[in-house]
């Protein structure tokens, strides 16, 4: 059955940064290849067109989605904030309905980011699941200014990672906030790890999210970054 939701990655991941000292970029950009008998699959093509007019000269901050705007459980749960159904992706398949709470403050964040930056929501989870989360926190769509997917990512060491090469964005502009540091391993100075949100916590460990404050937190990060124009040497007194 085809996983919709983005999925952690494995920890034996290789450092990509180590490989590039000895391969061509060619090379990573193959379809397939094989490194300690692993499958790699590979973005060639960028996978955003020009900023536009409203966007012209802004930093680019991608965000994932998964548990770390949101946290979604196929349980019901009293305490969720919205669900939505999906028709199955497979013959014969069941209709799955899921159960989505938000992190604390992340209105307020995906707001504020939007004067600040153009925002993209970088997920490896899949369209038809994304989406549906997406219109909810976007409805009108003033905050986000571009959506990528599973099909954006490049599969690596049996991971799915957020190659931002390809993002048709200078890398000194580009900025990526994930829970997981292994989806930004191809250029870990442009990323700000946030700690996980998760929702299939017990409810007693459940009511510490709530008084969750990390979107609060980072946005003065982000705030700084946006004062200064300056993604790499910011993020180096975090990282």
């Amino acid at each position: 059955m085809t996983t919709l939701v983005e999925q952690p990655l494995h920890k034996n991941t290789t450092n990509l940064k180590f490989n590039q000292k000895f391969f061509p970029q060619e090379f990573f950009y193959s379809q397939e290849f094989s490194i300690t008998n692993t499958t790699k699959q590979f973005q060639s093509h960028q996978i955003l067109p020009e900023q536009s007019l409203s966007d012209q000269g802004k930093i680019t901050l991608c965000l994932d989605l998964d548990e770390t705007l949101i946290s979604s459980t196929m349980t019901p749960r009293c305490d969720y904030d919205f669900s939505f159904k999906l028709q199955p992706t497979e013959e014969g398949g069941k209709c799955e309905e899921y159960f989505v709470k938000k992190r604390p403050n992340v209105d307020y964040f995906l707001r504020r980011c939007s004067e600040m930056f153009e925002v993209v929501i970088f997920t490896a989870s899949l369209k038809q699941y994304a989406d549906k989360i997406l219109d909810e926190l976007d409805p009108s769509g003033d905050y986000i200014s571009h959506r990528l997917y599973r099909e954006s990512c490049s599969y690596f060491c049996g991971s799915f990672v957020k190659d931002l090469s390809l993002l048709n964005r200078d890398l000194n502009s580009i900025l990526i906030v994930d829970d997981l540091p292994a989806s930004f391993q191809f250029h870990p100075e442009n990323g700000l790890q946030i700690p996980r949100f998760d929702y299939h916590l017990k409810k007693k460990k459940l009511n510490v999210n709530f008084l969750d404050s990390c979107l609060a937190d980072i946005l003065q990060i982000l705030e700084k970054i946006f004062i200064q124009h300056d993604v790499i040497s910011i993020l180096s007194q975090y990282n």
